[in-house]
């Protein structure tokens, strides 16, 4: 590789020139020598209307190498942008040269993701509207198809009728949140949207911060036993009474090729974190993935204000979800202020319900119907281009038989 020097002198000359200035994609920071001759460059332009010739330049910052003058600019870009990545590289191994000494699986995960993180930045990220525009016709044409197949809708199916006859599930890159406040069946919905997602073949990948791997096979064998047109019954699983173990048995070997992974905790760890939710990620390549309890997923910085680190904590998912091109759902809880358990709670009585309002795409709440437990309410607090938001869906309700449906002809006249 050229040195720094050189090739940057080289990269600067040739950037004396409106058309490759229009174009170059890098920054002041990005240079290792010259960025403060970049920065003059692009202010005498600024404000003179015409660039500084090579002599002035010279004249200014005579470390520049004037033999670089003649170098090609598209070699002299092709150098410089493997040098941009060569020291990023270098400074993310620096950065946790110590911490592999004291703690070597915190070092690998925060090397991963520095290294992820490299990856995308050094894809571009502008891209031309009217480039390969032809392209769209033929994306277009791949969508209806799939509208007018038996399938009939795109991305991962949803537990709830009114969003898949969108004909759009869960797409790449959603933040999808739901919230209610405690026992109103926030963990149930979360795994009935697991079950919904493995019995339409989709991997998917299930955190829980709140229960256990066990408790969570054994709803998932009711609701998802249900899909299947299985009869179980959750009581009868948890504490052992009679059931029918043939058909057990028949449910179990079924369900041997569905792909469900299902985490409560990451060893070696005190709690589970941002970067072990991304470790996991990249590790078994879900399609789908589920975040039960986000208000207990913990983030390094530990410094932070509470506020700072719920809106965090909320961005990185959403980043996750846009960086793997997977849709991610997290269950949260309602505060307090949400006493009222037959009204939907408002993304005021959530933690950080303004940082999830702004950043995801979906965002539901639920509640309990007054006078009717066998029932629940939704309610699309935001959804992606609108037509759904502020809609009410009333919602089936026996989880000990795995009964969760949505029943579209509700009449909400009385709620």
């Amino acid at each position: 590789m050229s040195s720094f020097e050189y090739i940057e002198s080289a990269v600067i000359f040739n950037l004396t020139n409106k058309e490759n200035l229009r174009s170059f994609p890098y920054a002041t920071q990005d240079f290792s020598i010259h960025g403060e001759v970049y920065k003059f460059l692009i202010d005498f332009f600024d404000k003179h209307g015409e660039f500084p010739d090579v002599a002035t330049l010279c004249h200014n910052y005579p470390y520049l190498d004037k033999t670089a003058n003649s170098v090609n600019y598209e070699y002299a870009l092709d150098i410089f942008k493997d040098q941009i990545l060569h020291r990023k590289v270098v400074s993310t191994i620096n950065s946790v040269r110590d911490t592999v000494k004291t703690d070597p699986k915190t070092a690998l995960s925060r090397l991963m993701i520095g290294l992820t993180d490299i990856e995308v930045s050094i894809d571009e990220d502008i891209n031309s509207f009217s480039e390969n525009s032809s392209k769209r016709l033929d994306e277009w044409r791949d969508r209806a198809d799939i509208h007018n197949s038996d399938e009939g809708m795109m991305g991962i199916p949803t537990s709830l009728i009114s969003i898949n006859n969108t004909g759009v599930g869960w797409m790449g890159g959603d933040l999808i949140g739901l919230y209610a406040r405690p026992m109103i069946g926030k963990t149930w919905m979360a795994i009935h949207s697991a079950a919904t997602a493995i019995y339409n073949k989709k991997r998917t990948l299930f955190i829980s911060a709140e229960q256990s791997v066990s408790s969570i096979n054994m709803r998932l064998d009711v609701v998802l036993g249900k899909l299947m047109g299985y009869d179980f019954n959750h009581s009868s699983l948890r504490n052992g009474s009679q059931i029918d173990e043939s058909r057990y048995l028949d449910y179990l070997e079924e369900i041997k090729g569905l792909e469900l992974l299902v985490c409560d905790h990451i060893s070696g760890r005190d709690s589970i974190t941002v970067e072990s939710i991304a470790s996991l990620v990249r590790k078994h390549n879900p399609e789908f993935v589920i975040i039960d309890g986000i208000y207990l997923i913990d983030i390094p910085n530990k410094a932070q204000a509470s506020w700072e680190k719920n809106h965090e904590l909320v961005h990185a998912v959403k980043n996750l979800a846009k960086a793997r091109n997977i849709p991610i759902m997290v269950i949260t809880q309602a505060n307090r202020e949400a006493r009222n358990i037959y009204e939907p709670p408002k993304p005021s009585h959530v933690a950080f319900g303004d940082g999830l309002m702004r950043a995801a795409d979906v965002v539901l709440s639920m509640c309990q119907l007054e006078n009717d437990e066998s029932k629940r309410i939704l309610e699309v607090q935001k959804y992606r281009e609108g037509e759904l938001a502020g809609k009410l869906l009333a919602m089936d309700w026996n989880v000990n038989n795995g009964t969760i449906k949505e029943l579209p002809n509700f009449n909400f006249n009385d709620f």
